[in-house]
């Protein structure tokens, strides 16, 4: 997965590309391509494509949310043109500045310019190696669904912890979390001192992990190398020395 950060900080550094060079698609490629937590081998055939691709099975999608509209646009969306017409023809990935970073062809290629209904911008998406927070039904989701890392507890002295949309305090604050707040940590963002979690509350985003006390890990019955008990076993040996050594309790009856 990519940061929203690391994936806009890829795209801005590849502004001045020409078109010719790099065209809308293959800016968006790029950036998947080389950001951290990317895939070298990522591919699409081409904007309409990406945008259609929601309409396909799970293993199939680049795309899994979108909406026709620009409302609600978050960092590290990717905006699109033409929805709607059925040949969806640009796409480019949304900053935190509310700009939008693309190639275009009449500017000469990518730039970075305002997110706006009269730039022609009318979708929305989440790509699935972006780790982008969104809603969907009033449930807050995230680009992938990942394993729960662990669970933890805010612990503050006063105020709130800010929960923000990047691992930096210089990222936009998004929510507050109080207190005694429980989170369940997604995943640790790069040995940074960040991590990104989900309140209980549905909120999402980054958070320091010096304000969060994690829970213990449950004590198992059976330690193996580490301590504890043992299972029960028993081995039966031939003469010859050949045995077999059976897991649990065991009882022979002679036939």
């Amino acid at each position: 997965m990519i940061q929203v950060e690391e994936a806009i900080r890829a795209a801005r550094g590849l502004i001045g590309t020409s078109y010719e060079t790099l065209d809308c698609i293959n800016l968006i490629k790029k950036v998947i391509r080389t950001a951290p937590g990317g895939d070298k081998r990522y591919t699409t055939a081409g904007t309409n494509e990406l945008w259609n691709s929601f309409d396909s099975a799970p293993k199939y999608r680049h795309l899994i949310w979108r909406q026709s509209g620009i409302s609600g646009a978050k960092p590290g969306m990717l905006a699109f043109m033409g929805v709607g017409t059925g040949d969806v023809s640009h796409t480019g990935l949304v900053t935190e500045q509310g700009t939008v970073i693309h190639s275009s062809k009449s500017r000469g290629g990518v730039v970075e310019t305002v997110l706006t209904k009269k730039n022609g911008w009318n979708g929305l998406g989440v790509h699935r190696m972006i780790e982008v927070v969104y809603s969907e039904g009033g449930k807050t989701e995230v680009s992938e669904v990942e394993k729960i890392f662990g669970n933890a507890t805010v612990r503050i002295t006063s105020g709130y912890l800010n929960i923000r949309d990047g691992a930096s305090t210089r990222s936009n604050v998004i929510a507050k979390a109080a207190n005694g707040a429980r989170v369940n940590i997604i995943r640790e963002a790069g040995g940074t001192g960040w991590v990104f979690g989900v309140l209980a509350s549905g909120e999402a985003g980054y958070m320091s992990s010096e304000y969060l006390v994690e829970d213990a890990p449950p004590e198992s019955g059976d330690q193996g190398e580490t301590g504890g008990e043992a299972p029960n076993t028993t081995t039966l040996r031939r003469s010859d020395g050949v045995h077999i050594t059976l897991a649990g309790i065991w009882t022979l009856v002679e036939d």
